[in-house]
């Protein structure tokens, strides 16, 4: 073990830490200081009118799943707050409505625009980097406006995340089994999942684009994908994604993150599969470890700027209870893991995709016993051990907001099958990179 390429990571990663700590804060500083609350105002009123924060209950109904807007009302209430005094507190701090169930925060937004003035709370238990979206845009256009542009790029994104699968299929190279997975996998995708329509609710377009971006970059990485030189890269885009995340789906960039990892080194680079397993998993874990320490910073400068400025301020440690309880208060085993299920079962085509996987899956394991690839099929699966855990750690929160949490039990139940099936030719391990192969994203 190489103590000093360590310790160089280490730092690296630190550095990368910083930088996305100045960058969030400068940025947010900035979309609050050009915001215009009044336009905002105006666009949300219109929004209101259009019905374009759902039905009465504020929910885009997909099937059974329903889109919630309860993110949208919450920055909402943020952009239309009056300027504050101290411009750094009010970014830090986060501002919105404290509202009082069974009002949802969607009635108290609308009551705020009708002049009936609402108590407000420091929402700074997260980051709020969706705000460089929404602010500057809804300052100038309209809400409709925002939802059409956001869905556009969304699919941008997810099309960057096909982009270096493409080449072979475009010149003609690529088996038709390798066109017809990436076909299935991508079409399964879309229908197992309401990213089609993510651009219905403009914070979680932003979470989503980011993550998808994410994960494009970790797919088009030039040269070997080594550990320790991707490790703050992988650091970084965990902080990158708190800023704009929501404690929804980290456990589902860890997961995406360690899927290329593992099939570059085992395949692209034909790596020993033991050694490439165990480093997709750190590479998991670094990940999440980015997301928290992005979180910590977070925390901790709201403290700090409340003791230099004498503002009262907190670290919502009494939430900490209510993320990583059970459903209830009361944790149980895997009922997160159930909810979700049930979840990705609401989507309108039910049960069907789900139990299609799981019999490609049988289908697959029993190929690959029958050609001796079983290592290699059971390593894929592996990917979800540590994603899986993140569930449970926020258990309640995973509860709670399922319908955005469960994102990742489709998404890894396809990329599982994609991997599964690449595996199958995979060739047996050598130590070095193949030069033809070196930079590439396996076809």
């Amino acid at each position: 073990m190489d103590l000093t390429a360590i310790a160089k990571t280490v730092a690296q990663a630190l550095a990368a830490l910083a930088v996305v700590i100045l960058l969030a804060c400068l940025s947010l500083g900035l979309a609050d200081g050009l915001r215009r609350p009044e336009a905002i105002k105006g666009a949300v009123r219109q929004a209101f009118a259009d019905q374009s924060f759902g039905d009465h209950e504020t929910f885009e109904r997909i099937g059974r799943h329903r889109l919630s807007h309860f993110s949208e009302c919450v920055g909402l209430s943020t952009a239309i707050a009056p300027i504050a005094v101290n411009p750094i507190t009010f970014t830090l701090q986060s501002p919105a409505l404290l509202w009082q169930p069974p009002k949802s925060i969607c009635d108290s937004l609308r009551d705020q625009l009708a002049g009936t003035e609402q108590p407000h709370y420091a929402y700074s238990r997260y980051w709020h980097g969706y705000r460089l979206v929404t602010e500057p845009f809804l300052s100038f256009f309209s809400y409709h406006s925002l939802q059409l542009w956001g869905g556009g790029f969304l699919i941008l994104c997810a099309f960057l995340v096909l982009a270096p699968f493409l080449p072979p299929v475009l010149r003609g190279t690529a088996s038709r089994a390798r066109i017809a997975t990436l076909l299935a996998t991508t079409a399964l995708g879309l229908a197992m999942t309401d990213l089609p329509l993510s651009g219905l609710t403009p914070t979680h377009m932003v979470s989503l684009s980011v993550l998808l971006l994410c994960w494009a970059v970790s797919l088009r990485k030039r040269g070997p994908m080594e550990l320790l030189g991707f490790a703050p890269w992988a650091f970084a885009m965990g902080a990158i994604y708190n800023f704009f995340d929501f404690l929804y789906n980290p456990d589902l960039l860890a997961y995406v993150i360690g899927w290329s990892f593992l099939l570059r080194a085992a395949l692209a680079e034909r790596r020993p599969l033991g050694a490439s397993l165990v480093q997709a998993i750190l590479l998991q874990g670094t990940v999440i470890a980015g997301y928290f320490a992005m979180w910590a910073a977070k925390w901790g400068l709201v403290v700090a700027a409340g003791r230099i400025f004498g503002e009262q301020t907190s670290v919502p440690s009494q939430d900490f209870a209510r993320w990583f309880a059970g459903g209830g208060g009361v944790y149980r085993p895997l009922q997160s893991l159930y909810e979700l299920i049930l979840e990705s079962a609401s989507m309108p085509l039910g049960w069907w995709p789900i139990a299609a996987c799981l019999l490609a899956w049988l289908a697959l394991l029993s190929l690959a016993l029958r050609r001796g690839r079983a290592t290699g099929a059971l390593a894929v699966l592996a990917l979800t051990l540590l994603p899986l855990l993140v569930l449970e750690v926020k258990a309640n929160h995973t509860i709670q907001h399922a319908s955005f949490t469960f994102r990742l039990i489709p998404i890894a139940l396809v990329l599982s099958l994609a991997g599964m099936a690449a595996m199958l030719g995979r060739a047996g391990p050598v130590t070095t990179v193949a030069p033809e192969h070196a930079g590439r994203v396996p076809s």
